[in-house]
């Protein structure tokens, strides 16, 4: 889901480039990004299908979604490292659980359009129930052996994989780029996050270096390190931690850009916002701000 506003508020540093940029080059991929988008987005006649288990191959299109866009980057000559999410982290089932119960009430809903005989209002209400499942995932994932394509199963997260990847040199698996729908990337450091790819490859990008670089854009986030830019996010509101009411992504960017301090700031916020901080904030902020810094991820690519 990632950092509610991020990518708006970041817009001047967004810039619409195409996938051929990445030629050569080994880029990773986030399954369950194409897989969802597969599902909700371009499956649009399936997702009843999807979402009451029904059988028939108008439910596999998402699979045909995921390998076009596999095969457009083969086609670009690039080599493609699919990363599965694995278990769930015990720190995001709040969120988790929020996701299920409006998937619930959204099929809940459609269900009850059906029997009214509104079949388009039950289709629009079941799109936004689908949920990508691990029976999905094992379907991919055995299509992704037959054809030799690299792909691993994180421990959890699979931006946390992601981003170690991007840290390795091309030469030791590593990956010089993103392609996610999840500004989560950018949270845990990941250099290049390619956004909102289209069918003919292309799309946006966020360069972390030109972010922290930069001299004439606005917001500027030259006095910013990986440290506070993360800061920055879990303050605006993540998946491990919700914001504290009234604090969105440009607050706490000014709260961040001023201070400098994460010690600092939580100090301040506490001050300005009194009982509106749950007594454990800052224990929780510590927490949140750990994941994205120390997460487990497996050494290196594994291969079909």
């Amino acid at each position: 889901m990632g950092i509610k506003d991020l990518l708006r508020f970041m817009k001047p540093y967004v810039e619409s480039v195409h996938i051929k940029k990445y030629a050569g080059k080994r880029v990773g991929i986030d399954a369950y990004s194409w897989l969802h988008k597969g599902a909700v987005l371009s499956a649009y006649s399936c997702s009843m299908e999807l979402c009451l288990n029904l059988e028939g191959d108008k439910k596999l299109q998402y699979l045909n979604y995921f390998m076009h866009r596999i095969n457009l980057l083969r086609h670009y000559k690039i080599t493609p490292v699919v990363v599965f999410d694995g278990g769930n982290l015990p720190c995001k089932s709040r969120t988790e659980d929020e996701r299920h119960r409006r998937r619930k009430t959204n099929r809940d809903q459609a269900m009850l359009k059906l029997k009214e005989g509104n079949v388009a209002g039950a289709v629009e209400l079941f799109q936004r129930a689908v949920s990508v499942t691990p029976s999905m995932a094992h379907q991919l994932i055995q299509i992704l052996k037959s054809e030799n394509i690299e792909f691993v199963v994180a421990p959890y997260e699979a931006d946390a994989q992601l981003a170690y990847l991007s840290s390795l040199e091309e030469e030791k698996s590593g990956i010089v780029a993103v392609i996610s729908e999840d500004s989560d990337l950018l949270a845990y450091g990941c250099p290049a996050v390619f956004f909102k790819m289209d069918s003919h490859g292309n799309g946006q990008e966020v360069e972390l270096d030109r972010v922290f670089s930069s001299a004439t854009l606005v917001p500027s986030f030259r006095h910013f390190n990986q440290d506070l830019f993360t800061g920055m996010c879990v303050l605006a509101g993540c998946d491990f931690l919700p914001s504290v009411p009234g604090i969105g992504i440009a607050k706490a960017y000014n709260l961040v850009s001023k201070y400098r301090n994460l010690d600092r700031v939580l100090s301040i916020l506490k001050f300005e916002k009194g009982d509106q901080v749950p007594e454990d904030y800052t224990k929780s902020f510590k927490e949140a701000v750990a994941v994205f810094h120390h997460a487990r991820m497996y050494g290196k690519t594994i291969y079909p």
